[in-house]
């Protein structure tokens, strides 16, 4: 009888592991992250206290549809705002022949302190691209 519960224990863990490794997914294509290289930004040079600061980036993505814009992530720190573009490239062998690029992807600020504020688009080599918007009160 211990035979046998031995026997269907093993059984049983066997079947587990092969339904477990079948069903395993397919990540799909490989993918890598990048800096965007940011050519210019468009902003007013001027908003009233209290006002949302529009900030328009513009750039090359990536030469072919196996690029895409993936995120911006702002950081504000002591009177700059740093923001970096971020791509994502997609590995994959069927990729449409357009160019992309980031057709004036917008960020809106809001509790913009009164007084200079410096925009810095970081660029892949670590450099900066920077603008300046004066917040009057």
């Amino acid at each position: 009888m211990n035979k046998n519960i031995f026997t269907a224990l093993g059984v049983l863990i066997s079947i587990t592991i092969l339904i477990w490794s079948g069903c395993k997914k397919d990540d799909g294509p490989e993918t890598e992250k990048y800096i965007i290289q940011i050519d210019s930004i468009v902003h007013p040079d001027t908003v009233n206290y209290g006002t949302d600061v529009s900030i328009k980036f513009y750039g090359l993505i990536g030469p072919n549809g196996c690029y895409a814009f993936d995120e911006m992530i702002p950081e504000y720190v002591e009177g700059e705002l740093l923001v970096v573009n971020w791509g994502v490239h997609t590995f994959n062998d069927n990729c449409t022949e357009a160019i992309v690029y980031m057709n004036g992807n917008e960020l809106l600020v809001s509790e913009v302190p009164a007084g200079e504020l410096v925009i810095k688009a970081v660029q892949p080599d670590g450099t900066s691209l920077t603008g300046n918007v004066f917040v009057k009160e």
